[in-house]
C-alpha cells in the first residue's frame, strides 16, 4: 500500500529520514514527564479492566456500552457516530470473530475490515485493532492513523524509527505485524528519554500499555512543535495540556485542568 500523496504535516525536508529532525525530537520528548506517561497507562488500565474484560466473552455487552467504546477506539467526535451508526443493528457477528476466531490476530484483523466495506478502511482498522488492544493488551497492539496512515506515509511511528522503510506493506496482514513490530522497537525513544521508568514497567496490567500512553505523548509533542501551534497568548489557553491531546487520541477524557504558564512550554518546535 504506497501513500497517495505527501503529507501536509511532514514539511519539505523535515521528517522520518531527517537526522537533525531526530535529534530534535528526541529533545523535544523531555518535554513529557513521566508522571504523565504513568498517568495515561493507568487510566488506560482502569478502563479496560471496567470497560472492556467483559466484551470478549459476551460481545453483545458491547451494545449496552457501544457509546464509550466507539469512543475509546476513535478520537474524534464524528468518527465516534459513525461506528455507532454502523452498528446500530446490533449485527455483532463481525466483532465476536475478531475477538473470539481462531484465526492469529493479523487474519482477524484484515477479515474484519475486507468484510466491512462500509467503513473508511483506517476507521475500520481502528475499530478493530483497538477492541483487540484493548481486551487482550498482553497479545495486540494498535493500528491508528496517528501511529501510521499508509495513505499519506504519515504518523508517530516512522518519525521516532527514522524511516518508514519498515511499515509500509502489500497487504493488512503483513502491515498489522509490522505496525507491531515498529510499536515495540519506538520503546527505545521513549527508553532515551527515561519515560519508561521502573515505576512504569513494575506493574504487569499497567506495563501493557506503556508503550501506546508514550507514543500517544510522542504524537502530541509533535503535533504542538511541527503544526506551530505557537499562537497568542489567548489563543494558546484554548488548547489542551499536552498530556490531555495524549488522552484524547486514546479516547480517554481529559483531567480538565487549564493550562498553566509551565504548559505552554511544552509547544515545542520540532521544526
Amino acid at each position: 500500500m504506497q501513500p497517495l500523496w505527501k503529507s501536509h504535516i511532514i514539511k519539505q525536508k523535515t521528517g522520518p529520514d531527517d537526522p537533525e529532525f531526530q535529534a530534535t525530537l528526541q529533545e523535544a520528548l523531555g518535554q513529557v514527564a513521566p508522571a504523565d506517561v504513568i498517568a495515561i497507562a493507568d487510566e488506560l488500565t482502569e478502563r479496560q479492566s471496567r470497560l472492556f474484560s467483559g466484551i470478549r466473552n459476551d460481545p453483545a455487552s458491547l451494545a449496552a456500552h457501544s457509546v464509550e467504546v466507539f469512543s475509546a477506539v476513535t478520537h474524534t467526535k464524528s468518527n465516534t457516530r459513525v461506528l455507532i451508526n454502523t452498528f446500530a443493528g446490533h449485527d455483532l457477528e463481525p466483532i465476536d470473530e475478531l475477538l473470539n476466531g481462531e484465526a492469529l490476530p493479523p487474519l482477524r484483523v484484515a477479515a474484519f475490515v475486507e468484510k466491512l466495506t462500509v467503513l473508511d478502511p483506517r476507521l475500520a482498522l481502528e475499530l478493530a485493532t483497538g477492541l483487540l488492544y484493548n481486551t487482550s493488551p498482553e497479545a495486540n497492539w494498535l493500528w491508528t492513523r496517528w501511529l501510521w496512515d499508509p495513505t499519506t506515509a504519515t504518523g508517530i511511528l516512522p518519525l521516532l524509527a527514522g524511516s518508514t522503510h519498515n511499515l509500509f506493506s502489500n497487504d493488512l496482514m503483513d502491515g498489522y505485524v509490522r505496525v507491531g513490530a515498529v510499536t515495540a522497537l519506538s520503546r527505545r525513544a521513549g527508553e532515551g528519554a527515561g519515560l519508561f521508568t521502573p515505576e512504569l514497567l513494575s506493574n504487569e496490567k499497567r506495563a501493557f500499555f506503556a508503550d501506546s500512553a508514550f507514543l500517544a505523548c510522542a504524537y502530541s509533542v509533535y503535533m504542538y512543535g511541527a503544526t506551530s501551534w505557537r499562537l497568542s497568548r489567548e489563543f494558546n489557553r484554548l488548547l489542551p495540556t499536552l498530556p490531555d491531546m495524549a488522552r484524547r487520541l486514546l479516547g480517554l477524557k481529559k483531567t480538565g485542568r487549564a493550562p498553566s504558564s509551565d504548559d505552554q512550554k511544552q509547544s515545542v518546535s520540532v521544526q
